[in-house]
């Protein structure tokens, strides 16, 4: 019997944001910080300095938790995240550290380690003999990325990301699970929920500089502080205040107090100095880019769809890379870093290589999302289905998500 009640088309102008936002975020890793972590990788023909890409993808997952969350069950909704983000995100990691332990290995000009647990989690021996070599990761770095927990150890030398682009999945995993636990409470009237919003915003601007100063926290508090995503909330906070907006639950000019504090507290986080040190992009490209994507986000949320001749054209290809966009986004960095050097060793140009190595991450990106993310989500859901015996899934198998949430 065909559904009575089909789903909504999909509107470009969310998979229009998600690909500006994840290639904001490579084009930015591979020409900006890519050169900081290893001063080799330069050459480019352009450098892309704002910083503001994973933010607007988290700010639109705070928009569809709110879409999809009040479809349906709260477990159950929170078991499909898990069952698309996590599976594809351990694939991500492991074949990451395999490739950088022969690279960096290869790079520091190093000899191997005997045998395969020798390759895997040995130590090379010797001085390494390139004049620039790169940090070896370690089975502690496997151990901590594949947990989740790189955030609390890396202050203290214990472990380190292997990827920082992998920041955003324990953020949103516990942004997540929050949202699930507090969705069906009784207490969760409009007005504690908009006073929560603003708390999301302040509070941890309080912590950060008022009880606390950034030029003297101390090493712990800033593992609690950066290891809860206390920095970020304040974007999810924004995405959820846009969604009230779009369903007319919140005023315009209550909106523009949440836009101008979230800006302002994006300002704030990113840039705790008010201005940018020589490791960080720079501030008021950083800041307008997120403002005007912003603004975007609200205009998608309750504008019409952009349906303009010269954008319908080219919506196939823009639906495939939204539909791609978390496989992209969980390897291109490194992984991008490790090709990039790859062709310098054989003499590629900068001009040349920036386009290969987008073109990997996108190659790389439908690789992991077609291989790994929806085979396994289907897998999962599906048992789980069965052993619950729904009279039908919470969601449909074709939907797609990216680290900005589904359509």
């Amino acid at each position: 019997m065909p559904d009575a009640s089909p789903r909504a088309p999909r509107k470009i102008s969310w998979d229009v944001l998600r690909v500006v936002a994840v290639f904001a975020v490579m084009l930015g890793h591979i020409t900006h910080q890519g050169a900081l972590l290893h001063p080799e990788l330069v050459g480019y023909p352009f450098r892309v300095t704002a910083q503001f890409g994973a933010a607007i993808l988290l700010v639109i997952s705070a928009f569809f938790v709110c879409a999809s969350l009040r479809k349906g069950e709260p477990r159950r909704w929170l078991w499909n995240r898990v069952a698309r983000l996590v599976p594809a995100y351990l694939v991500a990691v492991t074949v990451t550290y395999v490739v950088a332990r022969y690279a960096t290995i290869r790079f520091s000009g190093l000899p191997f380690p005997p045998g395969l647990s020798g390759f895997l989690f040995g130590i090379p021996q010797g001085p390494p003999s390139d004049p620039s070599p790169w940090y070896i990761p370690t089975g502690a770095d496997l151990l901590a990325n594949l947990g989740m927990v790189q955030e609390w150890g890396w202050r203290y030398e214990l472990f380190y990301y292997l990827d920082g682009a992998y920041w955003t999945l324990p953020v949103q995993l516990v942004a997540f699970t929050a949202a699930a636990l507090l969705w069906p409470r009784r207490w969760r009237t409009h007005r504690l929920t908009v006073g929560l919003l603003w708390a999301l915003i302040l509070v941890p601007l309080l912590l950060r500089f008022v009880v606390f100063d950034p030029v003297s926290t101390p090493k712990l508090v800033e593992t609690f502080y950066y290891g809860l995503g206390l920095h970020r909330v304040h974007v999810f906070a924004i995405g959820i205040a846009i969604w009230l907006w779009a369903k007319r639950r919140l005023a315009q000019w209550h909106l523009a107090l949440f836009v101008l504090a979230a800006c302002a507290a994006q300002d704030l986080q990113v840039f705790p100095f008010h201005q940018a040190l020589p490791n960080d992009p720079e501030r008021w490209p950083s800041l307008i880019g997120f403002a005007i994507m912003l603004l975007l986000v609200c205009l998608a949320a309750r504008g019409p769809d952009w349906r303009f001749p010269g954008l319908s054209r080219i919506a196939p290809a823009v639906t495939w890379l939204a539909g791609i966009s978390y496989g992209l986004y969980l390897v291109h960095q490194e992984l991008g870093y490790i090709l990039a050097r790859a062709l310098l060793n054989v003499g590629v140009p900068g001009w040349l290589r920036l386009p290969i190595v987008l073109a990997a991450a996108v190659l790389g990106g439908w690789a992991i999302t077609a291989g790994v993310e929806r085979p396994v989500h289907r897998w999962l859901t599906a048992r789980r289905d069965r052993r619950e015996k729904p009279g039908k899934p919470q969601f449909k198998d074709s939907e797609p998500v990216s680290v900005g949430g589904p359509s």
